[in-house]
């Protein structure tokens, strides 16, 4: 193809990058004024440009320049643009050439022409409230990268695919995606880990993806196929497939402070609008946030960050009900308050019951950027000599404790305790009030032995482990009964949080605080333990039939304690439903009652 095949037109500076019209392609992108813009155009897989295309003054309007070009046989093409005699990728490309081998530095990256012809059928954003929301967050190629993971697809969007079945058993209602979008994996430059800047001489791999890229484009080598282009259609096929199964899809995005707002609102977009993704997790200044909270595209998307601010008002009700905050406030007090820290009582009772009606709140244990769940209760120091930085890396303190040994051991004792104490802390994420999230492998105790950091490794101590031990299995079939009792007790997690009193006059507060005495919290410093009632009559104002009261025990002290239960009602009984301690089964129980150490215990009042 010649450029005299071609017939060039003024373009439409709103529609920027490479975007497919009928039979033209609309090439935009901005430059300052006066600039020198061209147009540079490859066949496929050939290593030297085959045309340029001058941008000509009529076509720059501010500073975006746009062309439109008529007759491209864009489908045998990959283009890049020439500024002022610098070849540049453009930043609005929807797929990117030369990235597929991961963790290798590319030499000749380009974007690609991508005409959106993917068939969704009837496939659309899925829309679930946050009240009914079971969150699980994974890195795409670290997922099913093991081989552990005995899928055939393994480290990719198709992986994730592969798992769905897995997903589903737990009872998961969202996957949230680690960077997912084409990040440069691969850099000569200062190292970016969630804890800071720090130079590094070699290049170092940045496996979480907080690093820059092309935020339009996903990742090519998180494809299993090798068809150039052919992640766009593999990541519509997992967002596509795990919708039909009921889950929706959320992505975290990284951008770096230089980013300019548009191009961040342009991708969240055009990712919520192509891609169909129901939710967006990015953190930025408040100017920015308030940008992404208002924008009328995104109303119905859920929206996490680290914490929402300014004109979020916190006690006032968000009326599209689509934001989130996603920070490690419950992981802390919940690690603290499951070890036998003193003086955490005020705190943890306030964080299972808080659900704030302008930004709701999302629970955890363990994050990408922390101990894994296994790891919290194993191990009393971070273990990050792996990464190359003499252990200087990670989070100091992670409010862990290793129950009497450090790493692995083989004393059952402690084995016992550590897995009483993954399951204490599980409970607290799945009976409190705002949206649960577990980290890919928590639910079968996967270890980075020890490791609380490892964004720069891509092995088996940042892959999933899909482990088949007892422990594991064990760890496992609590959580599935875990979301399942969370999911058949609507009263655990409504739309508005507890007021803790009979605010519908059905004769029980909607949530109340007892300690060893019915109706009389002790939050004093030295006291580990303490009751929570819920009246499930409360059931009624989401719609639900009126529910079961509900009593949970918690003791995190390291000896029993005697409970004198509240009245169950007339010609009731409290029947424990659930444990942490595998020595307590289900019975039917008098007014006192004794919990073991560290322990949580659930009764229904039958």
């Amino acid at each position: 193809m010649k450029l005299s095949d071609l017939k060039i037109n003024r373009g439409n500076p709103l529609l920027m990058g490479a975007t497919v019209l009928g039979d033209s392609v609309n090439f935009a992108l901005t430059a300052d004024l006066g600039s020198e813009c061209e147009l540079v155009l490859y066949k496929k897989n050939a290593k030297k440009e085959s045309m340029r295309i001058p941008f000509e003054s009529a076509q720059v309007i501010g500073n975006v320049y746009a062309m439109e070009v008529e007759g491209l046989d864009y489908k045998n093409y990959d283009y890049n643009f020439c500024v002022d005699g610098e070849i540049v990728t453009d930043i609005y490309a929807k797929a990117i050439t030369g990235k597929k081998d991961w963790g290798v530095a590319p030499k000749e990256v380009r974007g690609a022409i991508i005409s959106e012809d993917f068939d969704w059928e009837d496939d659309a954003p899925l829309r679930k409230p946050f009240d009914e929301t079971i969150m699980y967050r994974l890195h795409v190629r670290g997922f099913t990268k093991d081989v552990t993971s005995k899928v055939r697809h393994k480290g990719t969007y198709l992986g994730v695919v592969d798992k769905i079945p897995h997903l589903k058993r737990l009872g998961i209602t969202m996957v949230e995606l680690m960077p997912a979008y084409d990040f440069n994996e691969i850099e000569v430059a200062p190292a970016t880990s969630m804890v800071g800047n720090f130079q590094i001489e070699a290049p170092v791999l940045n496996y979480w993806g907080y690093t820059n890229g092309f935020a339009f484009a996903p990742k090519a080598s998180f494809a299993y196929t090798d068809k150039p282009g052919g992640e766009v259609n593999e990541f519509k096929t997992m967002v596509k497939a795990l919708h039909d199964a009921g889950i929706e899809v959320s992505m975290e995005f990284f951008f770096p402070e230089e980013t300019k707002p548009k191009l961040i609102i342009d991708a969240l977009r055009y990712w919520v609008m192509e891609y169909h993704i129901d939710g967006v997790h990015i953190n930025g200044d408040e100017a920015l946030m308030k940008l992404v909270e208002t924008d009328n595209i995104l109303s119905t998307t859920k929206i996490f960050t680290y914490s929402f601010a300014g004109d979020v008002d916190f006690y006032q009700p968000n009326k599209n009900r689509n934001l989130a905050n996603f920070n490690d406030g419950f992981m802390v007090d919940a690690r603290k308050f499951v070890k036998g820290d003193e003086d955490m009582l005020n705190s943890i009772s306030y964080k299972i019951k808080a659900n704030p009606p302008g930004a709701t709140v999302v629970n955890y244990v363990a994050n990408h950027n922390t101990f894994t769940l296994y790891d919290c209760v194993s191990y009393d120091r971070k273990y990050n000599e792996e990464n190359g930085e003499n252990n200087n890396d990670g989070a100091e303190y992670n409010y862990s404790w290793n129950c009497g040994a450090e790493g692995e051991t083989r004393k059952r004792t402690i084995m016992d305790l550590r897995k009483k104490q993954i399951k204490n802390m599980l409970s607290l994420v799945f009976l409190s009030a705002g949206v649960p999230m577990i980290y890919a492998g928590d639910e079968m105790c996967n270890s980075q032995k020890g490791n609380n950091n490892p964004y720069c490794l891509d092995n088996e101590t940042s892959w999933t482990n899909w482990n088949n031990t007892a422990i594991a299995k064990e760890t496992l079939e609590f959580v599935k009964e875990l979301i399942d009792f969370r999911k058949k007790n609507k009263v655990l997690h409504m739309s508005e949080e507890a007021r803790l009193m009979d605010h519908k006059s059905y004769g029980l507060p909607d949530l109340s605080y007892h300690g060893v005495k019915a109706w009389a919290p002790d939050f004093s410093h030295l006291n580990r333990f303490f009751g929570t009632m819920y009246c499930g009559a409360y059931a009624k104002l989401d719609g639900a039939k009126s529910g079961d009261d509900l009593y949970i025990a918690y003791n995190m002290y390291w000896m029993p304690v005697k409970f004198s239960l509240p009245n169950p009602g007339k010609g009731k009984k409290w029947k424990i439903m659930q444990s942490t301690d595998t020595r307590e089964r289900k019975r039917r129980v008098n007014k006192d009652f004794t919990v073991k150490e560290r322990s949580i215990v659930i009764l229904r009042a039958e």
